[in-house]
């Protein structure tokens, strides 16, 4: 047997764990991996708390994002060899190109799709990608969710340019890693924060230069003047809501928004005539492919790029991890090692 941590979708304090029987036979495109590290998202709590796809009967592993190494190979596989590090991409199926009605429904750790926080499981091969060879495994599980939706906001659709302004809300691991990209690609940041704390740590460890208080209604005007009147080019927006609307005031002439988040509500309120005149572009961003996540870890290796891990728990120590997740004192990423 071995073990996991499951949840039923009925609370943090029902997270759980569990002996799971050991994976069975590989199939020609499998991969069996024994798992290091797994790190946590928002997401993670809204399934915890039934509100990702309800409750659970039989209870669901927990998580989404892990790193690992391969223990076995099936006979099809021949990118992946046993002792490669991995990291895993959060869809079966969505390998590259457009999101569907079908590859959605593989979404792991929701939707009542096993996740990764166990021992050792299967995955097939194609959704798996090979770990930057400097991280540690702890560094390897954040860029699963957290980077890869940061890189898809930044990049795969922001397309930002050197040179160009991006404007990132909060201090969470979207925001950190979207703020860490856009640096290596040349590009200049503004972040919002209301906690001077946590500002002040970004500051020092990023060398970001523009960090404003989201608490000053204003604070659109604030962008402006920093960037001399024209506004951001690029937002990665974790918020929704006001937070939304006033991003958008925010823009320069043919900004991209990604909008990624519901934190400060799931409606938002906004000027339609900004959005055309200005020819701002709104893309909703849920995840990317493997194909995407694949190019997130080759710009990491060019670059050297950092995770920021906040905290790490033990596995027994996974009810902790959600409420220190969920109680928002973090920045960046949590990780569970296992």
């Amino acid at each position: 047997m071995i073990k996991s941590f499951v949840t039923d979708g009925q609370g943090i304090d029902n997270l759980a764990p569990a002996e799971k029987p050991e994976p069975p036979a590989l199939s020609d495109n499998d991969v069996l991996i024994e798992v290091k590290a797994v790190s946590l998202n928002y997401r993670d709590l809204l399934v915890a708390k039934g509100l990702y796809g309800g409750a659970y009967d039989p209870p669901i592993i927990a998580c989404s994002d892990m790193s690992g190494t391969v223990l076995e190979t099936g006979s099809n596989v021949t990118n992946l060899k046993p002792g490669d590090k991995v990291i895993n991409s959060s869809f079966h199926t969505w390998l590259s190109g457009k999101m569907n009605s079908e590859k959605i429904r593989k979404f792991v750790g929701g939707l009542g799709v096993d996740g990764v926080l166990v021992e050792k499981f299967l995955y097939p091969a194609p959704a798996l990608v090979k770990m930057p060879e400097y991280m540690s495994f702890e560094e390897g599980s954040t860029l699963t969710i957290a980077g890869l939706t940061a890189w898809a906001a930044v990049m795969t659709h922001g397309k930002v340019q050197p040179g160009e302004w991006l404007l990132v809300h909060g201090t969470g691991g979207v925001s950190i890693f979207a703020a860490q990209i856009a640096i290596n690609a040349g590009a200049k940041v503004i972040m919002t924060t209301s906690n001077e704390t946590k500002g002040k740590l970004v500051k020092e460890k990023l060398g970001i230069k523009h960090i404003i208080n989201y608490k000053n209604e204003d604070w659109p005007g604030q962008v402006r003047e920093i960037t001399d009147g024209a506004g951001v080019d690029v937002v990665v927006d974790i918020a929704g809501g006001e937070t939304l609307a006033r991003s958008i005031k925010a823009c320069n002439y043919s900004a991209r928004i990604g909008v990624i988040g519901i934190l400060d509500d799931t409606s938002s309120k906004f000027k339609l005539f900004d959005v055309i005149t200005k020819q701002i572009s709104l893309r909703g961003i849920f995840m990317e492919s493997t194909e995407e996540l694949n190019a997130l870890a080759r710009f990491c290796e060019k670059h050297q790029l950092p995770p920021w891990i906040d905290k790490l728990f033990q596995f027994d120590k996974t009810i902790e991890a959600y409420k220190y997740l969920e109680s928002q004192k973090h920045i960046g990423k949590i990780v569970i090692g296992l």
